[in-house]
This record gives C-alpha cells, sequence and structure tokens, in this order.
C-alpha cells in the first residue's frame, strides 16, 4: 500500500510538470549519458570511411554531446560477438571495416581512441556489449563479409539458439558462459573503461530450442513451464553474478550496469509483483527471462538504465507509472532511466517538451539518478528543437556524475594554493595548486570542480554553486560569465574516477582591488580614567567596489598617559579579503593635577638656613610638607614612607634622625583618577659637637684665616650668625 501511494504521489506531481520545471537548476550529481550504436552503423562508424575519417567522424560525436550537457558515452563495441579493438578472442567488425574479421588499415585500435576522446571532454566512458547476440539476421550468415569463419555462430554452430531472425549464443551453456566472461574481462583487462554495460538483449521474446541444454544442466529445476523458466533466469543470473564478482577482484573501481527493457513485470495493483501497467506489454522477467530486480537487489550490478521507452500518459505504458515503480525498486544502487529520444516527432510524441519534462519527472524521483539517452543520431537531428532545449535549459548547468560509496570510499587530496586574477575580457583566471598524487586508484585526481557563489561561506552541496568542471586534472580555470562591477568567491574541489570529492581548497574571489580607507580626528574624554573609541568612530567615509566588511583600529583604549593626540591606524577590510590602511588622530582630553609642595620649619631658634634644611642640634628639628593642588584634589599619597608622620593627606612631617638628603614625592589624584606627582627634598646639616654645643663656622677673623669651625653654646649662636657665621662645618 505505501509503495502505491507513492507512485500516486509521483503521478500527481508529475502531472502537473511543464517545460518550466524541466529548467529549475538541476541537481548537482546526475547521469546525462548516451547511447552511441555501431551496430548497422546507426550512430558510428561508416565502415567505408578511412580510419582518419572515423576518427574525426567519433571527434565530432563526442563533441556534440558535450556541448548537449552530457557527462557520459555508451559506446557500443560488441554488437554481435565482434569487436570494435583488437581481440584474440572475436573477431573485427564488419561495421568498422567492410569485412568482419579485416583489421583496419592504417592499423588503430577505436576502443583505446574513444576511452581518451571522450576522458578529453570530461565525460565517462562505459563499454557497451551485447552478451549474447551473435547474429541480428540468420538469413546474413552465409555473408562472408559480414561473417568471418572464425566468427563464433561458424566456429561453435552447437552454441547457437536461433529464435525467429536472431541467433544468440546459449545462456544455458557453462562453456558459452565462460566465453562472455573471457570478452568481457579481456576488455577490463587491457582497457581503462569507466563501465562495462549490458543492454537489453538476453533471452528473445518466444525463446525455444533449448532442451539439449536443459537436460544436460537442469541444476535442480522441475521440467515444467515455471522450471523451465526459473531455469533461464537462473542462467541469466549467473552470469550477471560472475561477471560483477570478475570485474570486482581486478578492477573494483569500473562500473557494471545492465539496460533492460522498461517494464519488469505488469501487476494491476500490487507494487512487489510488477508496476501498474498492461499486461500485454513485454516483460522482461516473463519474456527475456531476466530478473533485474534480483540482480540490484542482490548488489551485482552498480546499476540499471531501464528502457522506459513511453511517453507520459501513454496508455498501457505510461511513463509516469513506470518511473515511480523503478524509483522504488532501486534497492540502494543506482537507477537511471532509458530515454526514447528516437521517438520525438513521432506519434504521440510531438510534444517538443516530451523528453525535457520526462527528465524533469527523474529528477523529482528520490531513487532516481539520472538518464541515458537513445541514441546520439537524434540528439543530432534534434527534432522539434528537444535536443537544443537540453543543452540550453535542462541540461545548461554542468552535474557531477551520482557517486557510489560501495565502490570505494576514497577521495582525492583536496588542491591549494587557489590564486585568482584578472583575465582578458573580464575573465577570471583561476589556478590552483594540483592536488598530490596517489598509488590509490580511488585517490587518484581525474578531474577539478570548481565551486562559485556571492557568499564567502559557500554550500558545496548546493547545485546552484557548481560553476563548472574541468575535463581533465588540469589546475587551472577560466570563469567567462562575469559581468563588469559582479563578484564572486570561489573555491575548488578535486574528484577521483568516481566523482568522489576531495575538500576544498581556500576561497578566493574575484575582487582584486584594495578598499580606500579615508580617517577623521576623533576625541575622547577620560572618564575613571579610560576612555574608548570603536574603529568606525576613525572612519571618515572609507569605501570599496564590493563593500567594506571590517575595520579595525591599531588601538581602541586610552588611559591618562595618553592625554593630547595619538596617532592610530585605521584598517579596512573587503569582502574579497583585500586590506588597506591610513593614520588618524585620536584627541584624548582629561585634566591631568599638577600637585605642589611647600615646605614649613617646625618650632625653633632660627638657622638663616633654607626652610627646607635642617640643622640637628639647632633651630627647628621637623618640616612640615604640605601638599596643594589647583584642581583641589583631596587624595594625596606621599612616599617613601621612612622618617614621615602620614603617608596620606595633604599634610606630613619629617622629623630626621641623622644628616643627609631626603626626598619625598607626592602623588595626587583627580576625579579622573588621572595620578601627577611632585618632588620635594629636605637636606639635613649636623651641627652638633661635645655636650650640648653646636658647631658653627666663624667668619669673623683676618683675611688670612676667614674662618674656623667652633665648638660654642647655644645661646653663642645667635650672634655669631648675626655677624656673617654660618651653622655646621666650613665648606672647602
Amino acid at each position: 500500500m505505501k509503495k502505491l501511494l507513492l507512485a500516486a504521489a509521483a503521478a500527481m506531481l508529475v502531472a502537473s510538470y511543464s517545460h518550466a520545471d524541466a529548467q529549475t537548476v538541476p541537481p548537482k550529481r546526475e547521469m546525462r549519458g548516451v547511447w552511441i550504436s555501431t551496430h548497422i552503423s546507426l550512430d558510428w562508424p561508416n565502415r567505408n570511411h578511412t580510419p582518419a575519417q572515423q576518427q574525426e567522424a567519433l571527434r565530432a560525436i563526442l563533441d556534440h554531446n558535450k556541448a548537449t550537457g552530457m557527462n557520459a558515452a555508451f559506446l557500443q563495441v560488441r554488437s554481435q560477438s565482434d569487436a570494435l579493438y583488437p581481440s584474440e578472442l572475436e573477431p573485427w567488425s564488419y561495421y568498422l571495416t567492410n569485412q568482419q574479421g579485416r583489421a583496419p588499415s592504417p592499423a588503430w585500435d577505436p576502443l583505446q581512441f574513444a576511452i581518451e576522446e571522450t576522458r578529453k571532454r570530461g565525460m565517462e566512458f562505459h563499454a557497451w556489449i551485447n552478451p549474447y547476440r551473435a547474429v541480428a539476421t540468420a538469413s546474413n550468415q552465409n555473408n562472408t563479409a559480414m561473417y568471418a569463419p572464425d566468427h563464433v555462430s561458424l566456429a561453435h554452430p552447437e552454441w547457437m539458439l536461433t529464435v525467429g531472425t536472431v541467433k544468440i549464443l546459449n545462456p544455458g551453456l557453462p562453456e558459452v558462459r565462460d566465453h562472455v566472461v573471457k570478452v568481457i574481462m579481456d576488455i577490463v583487462n587491457r582497457y581503462d573503461v569507466d563501465g562495462i554495460h549490458f543492454d537489453d538483449y538476453f533471452y528473445p521474446n518466444g525463446t525455444t530450442g533449448d532442451d539439449a541444454a536443459y537436460h544436460a544442466d537442469p541444476r535442480g529445476f522441475p521440467d515444467d513451464a515455471a522450471g523451465r523458466a526459473a531455469w533461464r533466469r537462473d542462467n541469466i543470473d549467473i552470469l550477471i553474478a560472475r561477471v560483477n564478482d570478475s570485474i570486482r577482484a581486478v578492477k573494483p573501481w569500473v562500473k557494471f550496469g545492465i539496460s533492460p527493457s522498461g517494464i519488469y513485470r505488469s501487476h494491476p495493483t500490487d507494487p512487489a509483483l510488477g508496476s501498474p501497467t498492461s499486461a500485454g506489454a513485454l516483460q522482461h522477467y516473463t519474456h527475456m527471462f531476466a530478473d533485474t530486480r534480483k540482480w540490484i537487489q542482490q548488489g551485482w550490478v552498480d546499476y540499471l538504465a531501464p528502457q522506459v521507452y513511453w511517453y507520459i500518459g501513454q496508455t498501457g505504458s505510461d511513463y509516469k507509472l513506470l518511473v515511480p515503480w523503478w524509483n522504488d525498486n532501486a534497492y540502494e544502487r543506482h537507477m537511471y532511466i532509458g530515454l526514447a529520444d528516437y521517438k520525438v516527432n513521432t506519434a504521440g510524441w510531438t510534444d517538443p517538451n516530451q523528453i525535457n519534462n520526462q527528465i524533469a519527472m527523474n529528477r523529482a524521483a528520490a531513487n532516481i539518478s539520472g538518464q541515458v539517452h537513445f541514441r546520439h543520431q537524434f540528439l543530432q537531428n534534434d527534432p522539434l528543437g528537444y535536443r537544443t532545449a537540453l543543452k540550453n535549459s535542462t541540461y545548461a548547468r554542468p552535474a557531477l556524475l551520482p557517486t557510489m560509496a560501495w565502490k570505494g570510499t576514497g577521495a582525492p587530496a583536496a588542491p591549494a594554493g587557489l590564486n585568482a586574477s584578472a583575465g582578458d575580457n573580464n575573465a577570471v583566471s583561476l589556478v590552483w595548486a594540483p592536488a598530490a598524487d596517489s598509488a590509490d586508484e580511488f585517490a587518484k585526481t581525474r578531474k577539478y570542480a570548481i565551486y562559485r557563489s556571492p557568499d564567502r561561506e559557500m554550500d558545496l552541496e548546493n547545485p546552484a554553486n557548481l560553476l563548472g568542471v574541468t575535463d581533465t586534472a588540469t589546475n587551472a580555470f577560466a570563469d567567462t560569465g562575469v559581468a563588469p562591477g559582479q563578484y564572486y568567491y570561489y573555491t575548488v574541489t578535486a574528484l577521483n574516477r568516481l566523482s568522489a570529492e576531495s575538500a576544498r581548497a581556500n576561497t578566493v574571489s574575484n575582487d582584486f582591488e584594495a578598499p580606500v580607507v579615508r580617517t577623521r580626528e576623533v576625541s575622547v574624554t577620560l572618564a575613571n580614567g579610560t576612555a574608548s573609541i570603536a574603529a568606525s568612530d576613525l572612519d571618515g567615509g572609507s569605501s570599496d567596489n564590493w563593500g567594506v566588511e571590517s575595520l579595525s583600529a591599531s588601538r581602541t583604549s586610552f588611559s591618562c598617559s595618553d592625554i593630547g593626540a595619538q596617532k592610530v591606524m585605521l584598517s579596512a577590510v573587503d569582502k574579497g579579503g583585500n586590506s588597506a590602511s591610513a593614520e588618524g588622530t585620536v584627541r584624548v582630553l582629561g585634566h591631568v593635577p599638577q600637585p605642589s609642595i611647600s615646605v614649613v620649619p617646625g618650632a625653633g631658634d632660627a638657622t638663616g638656613l633654607p626652610a627646607s634644611t635642617i640643622a640637628l642640634g639647632y633651630g627647628p628639628q621637623s618640616v612640615q610638607l604640605a601638599a596643594s593642588d589647583a584642581a583641589g584634589s583631596s587624595t594625596f599619597t606621599w612616599s617613601p614612607a621612612g622618617g614621615l608622620s602620614s603617608t596620606s593627606g595633604a599634610v606630613t612631617s619629617f622629623a630626621p634622625t641623622g644628616a643627609g638628603s631626603f626626598s619625598f614625592t607626592v602623588q595626587a589624584s583627580s576625579p579622573e583618577s588621572c595620578f601627577a606627582q611632585a618632588t620635594a627634598t629636605v637636606n639635613v646639616i649636623d651641627a652638633r659637637c661635645g655636650e650640648d654645643k653646636v658647631m658653627v663656622c666663624n667668619r669673623t677673623g683676618s683675611e688670612g684665616n676667614p674662618g674656623a669651625q667652633v665648638c660654642v653654646s647655644p645661646n653663642a649662636v645667635p650672634a655669631l650668625l648675626k655677624k656673617g657665621s654660618a651653622l655646621g662645618v666650613c665648606a672647602g
């Protein structure tokens, strides 16, 4: 019931689709493949052309696919047990040289050439193989040009199973399975393919004539219609499982996928038994004995690409009913949808937007990972302009291929040193250091993804930010889609062969001009001894072509010691990361008190000495130090503390105990908590001599004896001082 509801919801969604839906931003990851048919030279090659002409034609096909927006090529290299490459197992294809078994002249390897040319264009290469078809038209088997003597149909007629006009390799024969696996592994071992791809040729509808194979190896399946059907499906199962195991054992990165017909089974009501399609439609489980759901459920294939070759709304086999059923049966592998480009402009396909609308439906389904177009020639012909619409809208933006985590989780190292510079005609030239190489196949870089966004922290999962993908592992890219005055951020990731991404490189922009920084003078007033500014306060109109993103100042806080004009650097950084600086002025305002100290002698007789000088033994034996400040400060601090009567307050006193020079500092604080200091020095001489006597330098003697030190009683000192004598020791 749940799956029925999902299918119904999907049908309602698709019913409202229009071409505009296909033009929305596509998913970041999407398979966009093209089948290139070589059988009867449907797309390529012309068997009458020279190798050079064939090469040029293939280049043109790949160029066209690339221009359309495709990212994968499915080239048919074995259409009927022949080879489009040198092989010791099967003959050269008739469709290459006009004679099966004849090597091209001059010699060349079309498969190797196709791989190289596909890779040059950044596309994935899948080798498309018809596993069982041997002869497409049995009546042609006697044409010696079309079938060489060593062709399997002639060398091993016992391997053939003829159904109508077709001869196939009998899937029920173990030796056939051995041969097919050997052919496939010959390709895998010798060529660097990205994938091995089977189409829908298994047992032809209406198979008969395999009784001998069944009886030789029944493997317990009953001999009735149901048993024979199960036995045939098991024959195909054995091959699919062997091919998967063989590829993974040798090159686990090579993808293995199958493109069955578009209907697995039909059932009108139960999605577990089949899709809601007409019971008369061809069902590959029933008619071709291909249990594709089992293959993907068991993980034997990396993807299925069912050929849903019906239009939206078609009676009996409606595209909008089939795609939801395949979506519900992806089993955590990839599900691509095969599109019938070849039907455009035929009955029921006259809507020029049919293919684009089918892609829109694929994109709306959670488990549909893309689509493959059948086939190239119809893209080339562009009926109803549908390919033009693909190119200009649906596939206009790039898409990475979906990842396959079950094949390996390794990823390349991140590129580094991304740099942007101006190129010609407004182009932005990006270069980076290549990601480090590795011996690990999953860590090797195959190409690079380039991202662009107006936001620095771009979301790499947003498909709108994927700008482009390099075709090869080149470390340069030019963005030519930038108009004057447009600015973006860029980053790059490395991709391995499975499109797993590395971490991102650094981010750069196409803003190459530094901002212009302008400043203005700022004044600040100290409060509690501090003041601050913001960088924007100093900004005098800085500007930038993209926009200034941040401003910073070399300093933003100031204190009492900064009163006056201070030089400050203003720096601006723009959105592109460019920076510039200019010098500005900050005027710091605030009153710094300048205290003064008065020195007043204490009580005692006059000494004739300065007020700041004390003579021990006579006169005042102390001084009073008084601080004052014009700003009216009331808080003072004195130092050093020794000898002072107090170390705080406006007044203190000093009473020395010995001679010397004593300096005292007072620090005053203002309401702004800014501090200033003043210093006073007190000189102390020792005028004591004898017991209770005073030393006086007597200057009353004769000219030859101008002075002599005398030791007198205190009572005699005033008279001597009056006559010009001085307290203390005579100098010199």
